[in-house]
């Protein structure tokens, strides 16, 4: 029997089969992962969610703090000011708690946490106010990590003393300052007087007012007592009014003119000293009398800056207290003195000019003269450097004045750049009134 075979024919089926089962698999193994990083980040967010809120809520809750603790800094400052005034008649402490209780009118909530505490110290001339200040600020973020409320703190003090002020002010009524410049200067000198000698201040005041042109007329009893020539008009007879060269850095020594090697004195007639009613007055606080002064003003002459400085700085120089005239037998204070301040005013609207002197000798007159005008702007610079080394206060007032060279000396002249005034209009009075302010705030440290 014959063999038979047998075959089985298998075939391969190549129909792609379909892929869902394949990525169902992928997403299940994928969304585990997903459910394990969703788990994992859900803890992280909940250990940070705390020092997040920390961060962003402290954020908040220090920025009001700070505002009201700005709020409360200004108003300890003014209270403390104003606590210290020497004119203050209310207790320290009452009038701090009522500038900050005003500040914090508006934060209701916090003020009644307020805690001042006022220190107040007075001596004769002087008054101390320090004052510490704190409130509980309560959070508004902040309380999920504990923190409930702020503390805000500020401190302030404040001091006001008053001291003498002596001033020398020293106006040019040369020739170029006729018209309405004078007048200008009449009112602007009148108003000055009205703020330094108010009624508050007059017994720490004293004000030396010195006019001039070529020289400055000196009172009787400081020409008797310093010079030995004397004419007619009461003027010493040295063509200016006082020795015309200044010493270097000595304004006290006052040796007699000469002239070739001899005295010219007794017979010789300065052309150029202001008239009678324009006499310095030194060291006085009577404010009407001044006044009746500044308002007779009138202009001629020429200008002899540097004289006039040199008698302004000296009715400042203790070493002249027995030698001027005054209200006060104490000044010129010592120049150390801690209580005193000491200015000098020198105002002008022309350059320094040569120095000269008109002499009558058998019914002729002559003119010398003494020293060139680069002498003189050399002497009112040894002047203003005196007082200045001293502690002076040195202003200066450049009225309409032309050229470099002269605003250059009045510049120098002044202690800073601050306190040398140029007025180029007819507008004098605010150039005084600056300085009757700015003298007022160096009488009252704060």
């Amino acid at each position: 029997m014959a063999s038979t075979k047998s075959f089985q024919i298998r075939h391969l089926d190549r129909t792609p089969r379909s892929g869902l089962g394949g990525v169902r698999a992928a997403a299940g193994r994928f969304g585990a992962f997903l459910s394990e990083t969703a788990a994992n980040v859900a803890v992280s967010f909940a250990l940070m969610l705390a020092p997040l809120t920390a961060a962003v809520g402290g954020a908040l809750d220090y920025t009001r703090a700070v505002m009201i603790g700005t709020e409360i800094q200004a108003a300890l400052d003014s209270g403390v000011l104003a606590a210290a005034s020497l004119t203050q008649d209310r207790d320290p402490e009452t009038v701090v708690r009522a500038y900050v209780q005003a500040a914090l009118a508006d934060h209701g909530e916090i003020v009644d946490s307020l805690d001042i505490t006022v220190r107040s110290q007075t001596s004769l001339n002087s008054r101390t106010v320090s004052a510490d200040a704190s409130v509980s600020l309560k959070t508004i973020m902040l309380g999920v990590v504990g923190i409930g409320d702020l503390t805000v703190f500020r401190t302030s003090e404040a001091l006001e003393e008053v001291r003498d002020v002596e001033i020398s002010l020293v106006l040019d009524v040369s020739g170029s300052m006729s018209g309405s410049k004078i007048a200008a200067l009449r009112d602007a000198a009148s108003e000055f007087l009205d703020v330094v000698l108010d009624t508050d201040r007059t017994d720490r005041t004293s004000v030396s007012v010195i006019p001039y042109n070529g020289g400055v007329r000196l009172p009787g009893a400081v020409n008797r007592g310093l010079f030995r020539g004397l004419n007619a008009s009461g003027c010493p007879d040295h063509g200016t009014d006082y020795p015309v060269v200044i010493p270097h850095a000595d304004l006290d020594t006052l040796s007699p003119l000469e002239w070739n090697g001899n005295p010219q004195l007794g017979h010789n007639h300065s052309s150029h000293c202001p008239e009678m009613h324009m006499e310095s007055s030194f060291l006085q606080n009577d404010k009407a009398e001044l006044q009746a002064l500044v308002s007779g003003l009138d202009a001629s002459g020429n200008t002899g800056l540097d004289v006039a400085t040199a008698w302004g700085a000296r009715a400042l120089d203790p070493s002249w207290r027995a030698a001027l005239p005054g209200e006060f037998a104490d000044r010129p204070a010592a120049y150390d003195d801690p209580d005193t301040i000491k200015v000098l005013v020198v105002m002008t609207d022309g350059a320094a000019t040569a120095q000269s002197r008109t002499e009558r000798r058998r019914g002729r007159w002559r003119r010398y003269e003494l020293y060139p005008a680069s002498t003189a702007r050399d002497n009112m610079l040894e002047a203003c450097s005196y007082a200045k080394d001293h502690g002076v206060v040195v202003y200066t007032i450049a009225f309409q004045l032309s050229g470099q060279t002269n605003r250059d000396l009045m510049r120098n002249c002044a202690s800073r750049a601050q306190t040398y005034y140029e007025v180029e209009s007819m507008d004098i009075s605010a150039a005084f009134a600056a300085i009757a302010a700015d003298i007022n705030q160096l009488r009252i440290s704060k």
